[in-house]
């Protein structure tokens, strides 16, 4: 898809903006807290939500005596080039109302499937340097995002493993009960765990195999990045999303074994919800050994994998939105970014004039104060 135009009235620092969007590269320049990333979050919540979760109080800007929010989005799909969709939302008081080319939408989710967008916070660096449930709620959110029956068979397992904790937390001994109970449930668990762990891994090489190259282009060929699924059950036995029978067979002797360690820590020691995603530049710990900068393209090469994955399973051409994307990258780098990813239209933001030096094709704006001037206007 392309944005063709946005429209923002009334959201947070920005009073009034209009903008007609260049459809490969848009970049927006200015100080921080001047209106940069309320620009990127105007967008998302066109998209059904924003990414910053806010209470709808928090849209209106501060002392504003109006209290409606308004942003409009027009664009087109790229299978019908032609046709101008689009996306109104507005927020009144404590209630918000988003319709797509006029038609309500009940839940924002309904927008699901229909609009895709791909997005790169800086909190997103620690889907490479936090703890491994960042790592998981990445996969999870990716696969979710090809197969939305994803989630639904992660709530089931979710559910099941509370189930079986609350009985190892209020067990206090053998209690022959119990112990029936606790293994009913690590049969469910081991069934509900594999629907889990091949929804991850069926996208998951995929995810891998595009970070690869995206992260190889990024540092001009000079590093190689590996991404690996640790799983806290299979451990070093390769395996595939084909292979559920043997998968299944081996979660639930994890489990068995694992029973006497379980009754001293009160809860489930090994399963899906304990897998996690390692990454290694050239053979060593990206988490350990990696520079801010290797950290940050790694997420990037990540996110540009996302954008490829969305593509060719969905046929959709998804917008790539980059928000404070190029702190901490070389020269290299931040102009691969800028002027390579030819693919898709993309949105970045950025603190440094100088970022914009040797910018060949696009938009650029100037922001300042909620002000977004177009340069060479």
């Amino acid at each position: 898809m392309i944005i063709k135009s946005l429209s923002i009235r009334n959201f947070r620092n920005i009073a009034s903006a209009d903008f007609i969007f260049d459809p490969k590269v848009n970049i927006f320049t200015g100080n921080n807290a001047q209106g940069k990333t309320n620009l990127c979050e105007a967008i998302s919540v066109c998209f059904g939500k924003s990414f910053r979760n806010p209470k709808t109080s928090e849209l209106l800007p501060f002392g504003s005596q109006d209290n409606e929010t308004a942003v409009e989005m027009c664009f087109t799909f790229d299978n019908m080039p032609e046709k101008e969709n689009t996306v109104i939302y507005t927020q009144k008081n404590s209630s918000f109302d988003l319709k797509f080319n006029g038609i309500g939408m009940k839940d924002a989710e309904e927008l699901y499937g229909a609009l895709r967008y791909v997005l790169f916070i800086p909190e997103d660096l620690y889907i490479v340097k936090g703890e491994p449930e960042k790592r998981r709620g990445y996969i999870d959110f990716v696969s979710n995002m090809i197969n939305r029956v994803h989630n639904i068979k992660l709530y089931e397992y979710n559910k099941a493993l509370r189930q079986k904790n609350n009985i190892l937390i209020n067990m206090s001994g053998y209690d022959k009960n119990a112990s029936l109970m606790l293994e009913s449930w690590n049969e469910t668990l081991a069934k509900l765990g594999v629907n889990v762990m091949c929804g991850r891994i069926r996208y998951f090489d995929m995810l891998a195999a595009g970070a690869k190259i995206y992260y190889s282009m990024l540092n001009n060929n000079s590093e190689i990045l590996d991404v690996k699924y640790e799983s806290s059950v299979m451990k070093d036995i390769s395996f595939t999303a084909d292979d559920h029978i043997m998968m299944y067979e081996t979660y639930l002797t994890r489990l068995r074994e694992s029973a006497e360690r379980e009754l001293r820590m009160k809860y489930t020691v090994v399963g899906a919800h304990r897998d996690d995603v390692s990454f290694y530049i050239n053979n060593m710990p990206a988490k350990d050994f990696g520079s801010q900068g290797q950290i940050r393209s790694i997420a990037v090469a990540l996110k540009l994998a996302e954008a490829g994955m969305i593509t060719e399973k969905s046929g959709d051409v998804p917008i790539i939105i980059l928000d404070d994307v190029l702190s901490e990258l070389d020269e290299f780098r931040r102009g691969f970014i800028i002027n390579h990813i030819d693919k898709f239209q993309i949105f970045i933001t950025s603190c440094n004039l100088s970022d914009t030096e040797k910018f060949e094709s696009g938009k650029i704006w100037n922001v300042n104060h909620g002000k977004f001037e177009l340069r060479g206007a």
